[in-house]
């Protein structure tokens, strides 16, 4: 009988020398999926009265549901690679110091001005009061990926670049070859279970956004860790442009009992918005999941489909941070009006959320424009090299 080949090994990538056009294209993709799905959670979630019809639409319900499941865990995975890559570049402290400005200085100051004005629109605009921060009339919002990549970003550098060496079987499962793959996946899925277990500890007392908070660290923490990896293992040339087989088999095998159990799909499938105790458990052991396949995926046909630069991608990604901070707000301003139109609500959401892109964009426009405004919403440096210009993939955050 025919010796069977061996299984090819992954094969550790030197350091990248160039800059990652498709990686670029990620971080604006994942930028731009995001502001369909706050008008929709918006106009449903934190609205009075609730937008039932946009809850009811198939197309509404579909692509939050879709789009949330893979797109903070994809980020969170693109800016654990990037830490590890500008880390090593820099140093521990240097990179530090610079994730400290370019993540803090931005939340402090969102924190300050749009969540203050969110807080106040949030009451008087969409009629359903927004909860207090730190005891402050200050809205938390989307603001919360800020202090939470900070969170990661301290953790990482405690820990000594040379303890963290992903050895071959890491590699190997990350790159969905053998047997270790699926221990990755269901590893991932417990993950989705700690979860759970995190949202039955007793909230903080009056404190229901730092409890989110703190949730969502735990949370996300596995989309970072997978990111760290990627560049300690020296395979995110691979894994960021991965050919398996097994992707999309695996998103469909994991999809269709996951998506009927998805709080942001069930109404508009005719159920009661949330699972019982089995449907929310199975529900939190797939999200994971399913969350690395489809962002494999994602990155897969962008590596595909970006193999130079883009003036269109270089601007959402020089863009990326203020359009991101400053859509919110344009959300609930336009959300009033568009909802009042005589029109379908997959039609609403499409106006409101092309109108919330429009202006977010005018405003990183007009933020840009003085180097105090560019540090505090872009998260621009102060004082700019001359003639040097910045890499997105290098200033990922």
């Amino acid at each position: 009988m025919a010796t069977p080949p061996p299984t090819p090994q992954p094969t550790p990538q030197p350091m990248p020398t160039s800059r990652l056009h498709h990686l670029d294209a990620a971080r604006a993709a994942l930028l731009l999926l995001g502001l369909p799905f706050h008008v929709a959670t918006k106009a449903i979630f934190e609205s009075e009265p609730a937008a039932t019809d946009f809850q009811q639409s198939l197309l509404i319900g579909g692509w939050a549901s879709i789009t949330h499941v893979f797109r903070m865990f994809a980020f969170f995975m693109l800016a654990g690679y990037f830490a590890g890559m500008i880390r090593e570049r820099k140093g521990t402290r240097a990179w530090l110091a610079e994730r400290t400005r370019r993540l803090g200085l931005p939340f402090a100051a969102s924190l300050l001005t749009l969540g203050a004005l969110q807080f106040q629109l949030q009451d008087r605009l969409l009629h359903k009061p927004s909860p207090l921060f730190l005891g402050l009339p200050l809205a938390l919002d989307h603001l919360w990926f800020l202090l939470v990549l900070l969170g990661f970003c301290a953790i990482y550098a405690a820990i000594p670049a040379r303890a963290i060496t992903p050895g071959e079987r890491t590699s190997r499962a990350m790159l969905l070859q053998g047997p270790q793959s699926l221990a990755l996946l269901a590893l991932l899925g417990v993950w989705g279970l700690v979860r759970y277990a995190a949202e039955q500890v007793p909230p903080i007392p009056n404190a229901s956004i730092e409890t989110l908070l703190w949730q969502q660290f735990v949370f996300h923490a596995a989309g970072f860790a997978l990111g760290v990896a990627a560049w300690h293992a020296r395979i995110g040339a691979q894994i960021f442009a991965l050919r398996s087989r097994w992707i999309i088999p695996g998103i469909l095998l994991l999809a269709i009992p996951y998506l009927p159990l998805d709080p942001l799909l069930r109404p508009a499938l005719g159920k009661e918005i949330y699972p019982d105790l089995a449907g929310t458990l199975m529900l939190r052991a797939l999200e994971l999941p399913l969350a690395y396949l489809m962002s494999l995926a994602l990155f897969r046909l962008l590596a595909k489909a970006v193999r130079r630069p883009s003036r269109i991608v270089t601007f959402f990604v020089d863009g990326a941070l203020a359009i991101y901070l400053f859509h919110l707000a344009w959300a609930m301003l336009v959300l009033p009006h568009v909802r009042a139109l005589p029109l379908p609500p997959e039609m609403q959401w499409i106006i409101a959320s092309s109108a919330v892109l429009l202006l977010a964009m005018a405003s990183y426009l007009i933020m840009r424009q003085t180097r105090l405004t560019a540090a505090l919403f872009c998260g621009a440096p102060l004082n700019p090299a001359p003639g040097k210009a910045s890499s997105p993939s290098a200033t990922a955050p």
